[in-house]
């Protein structure tokens, strides 16, 4: 009997050893790949981001991953349990009310959005809250006013972050247009191509390697859009110091250390009509990630921004200066945690939470 064991225990062993080492694929109900998920460990530490086609390469020795991205409900899952090298991630059921357009000069969108700083210590840094957008249907221009509280592990930390991270906001307003028309204009000015790969996924390439997919599902009127923002802008940038290297007569030498530049990606959602056409009401949702290495210690850190949008109407001047002035007030974290309930937005995973709600032990004491 007690040979049974130590061989039960050993095949165990072998099983979540090869579980470590073997490549996992994030995939959908449908099979469908599932980019950009966020893996960290049961402490809340990142590990790693699955790539374009869902896969991840190296869980290390962690038992237990949890599993996150904008657009499904988050996982935790004992690595043991994972089957056939496989992950299935449920979808998250989020939808928005249709507008009736009416002839008013602007658009009111109002977005929640979620900014997460992550190292090797875990979660250290959070910024959450409401945006009020205003979309100038004349100007095509969009206006933000955001209220927020954000929060890190120490006072000067957040000070830092918060700069860090200020600019990145912007992927968190309403998108003045969806970031597939940047990459159609691209493809038409010969910077990229699309090419259809038979499962309605347009591949996004450029001439070194695949950038993303944009994805039209016909039957969920959704399109939605992954790519790799920072492949394409390095490669784009390479090309250019390129030529100006040549015109002088020089030789260029790209930059090869990979592990010392970041990785930024974007996951958008946008619903669409009939035609596949896209208006700013049509947002639903987007995940941006920035992935790097501190040159000195080797530690990666990750910052998540996640959008959501939560509701659409359209206004004239007077009704938005109204609201404007009704929106003024800012939320403290029990309430950003009561509207994300009232709303349907997807929480975070139980271990990220837990982590954030320490860094307002203070707000939650009160």
């Amino acid at each position: 009997m007690a040979k049974r064991l130590i061989v039960a225990s050993f095949i165990m062993l072998l099983s979540i050893v090869s579980l470590h080492a073997q490549r996992i694929q994030v995939i959908d109900g449908d099979g469908t790949p599932v980019p950009f998920v966020t893996v960290t460990t049961s402490e809340g530490k990142y590990i790693t981001s699955s790539d374009l086609d869902g896969w991840i390469e190296d869980l290390g020795k962690n038992t237990v991953i949890h599993l996150a991205q904008v657009a499904y409900k988050p996982l935790t899952i004992a690595v043991a349990d994972i089957k056939n090298g496989k992950i299935t991630l449920e979808e998250v059921n989020y939808d928005l009310p249709e507008v009736v357009v009416k002839p008013k000069p602007y658009l009111y969108a109002q977005t929640y959005f979620r900014d997460i700083y992550i190292d090797e210590e875990g979660p250290i840094y959070y910024r959450g809250g409401v945006i009020d957008n205003t979309y100038d249907l004349d100007k095509k221009e969009v206006k933000a006013k955001k209220r927020h509280l954000s929060k890190g592990s120490s006072g000067f930390l957040r000070f830092l972050i918060d700069r860090f991270c200020g600019p990145y906001d912007e992927f968190c307003q309403l998108p003045e247009k969806p970031y597939y028309e940047r990459l159609l204009k691209a493809r038409d000015e010969g910077r990229l191509t699309l090419t259809d790969d038979g499962t309605g996924r347009l591949i996004i390439a450029d001439s070194i390697c695949q950038l993303g997919y944009i994805y039209w599902d016909r039957e969920a009127k959704l399109r939605t859009v992954s790519f790799d923002m920072d492949k394409y802008y390095y490669h784009h940038e390479n090309a250019m110091n390129k030529a100006k290297a040549e015109k002088k007569g020089k030789t260029f030498e790209p930059d090869t250390l990979e592990q010392q530049r970041v990785s930024r990606t974007l996951y958008q959602v946008y619903r669409t009509d009939s035609l596949g056409n896209s208006t700013p009401d049509d947002f639903v949702m987007s995940q941006f990630t920035k992935v790097g290495r501190f040159k000195h210690s080797g530690n990666v850190f990750l910052l998540m921004a996640q959008s959501y949008a939560t509701s659409y109407s359209y206004v004239d001047k007077k009704e938005y200066k109204q609201l404007r002035k009704d929106n003024k007030v800012d939320m403290n974290i029990q309430e950003l945690r009561l509207f994300e309930k009232n709303n349907d937005i997807p929480p975070l995973a139980p271990n990220i939470q837990e982590q954030i709600d320490k860094l307002f032990v203070k707000e939650l004491s009160k």
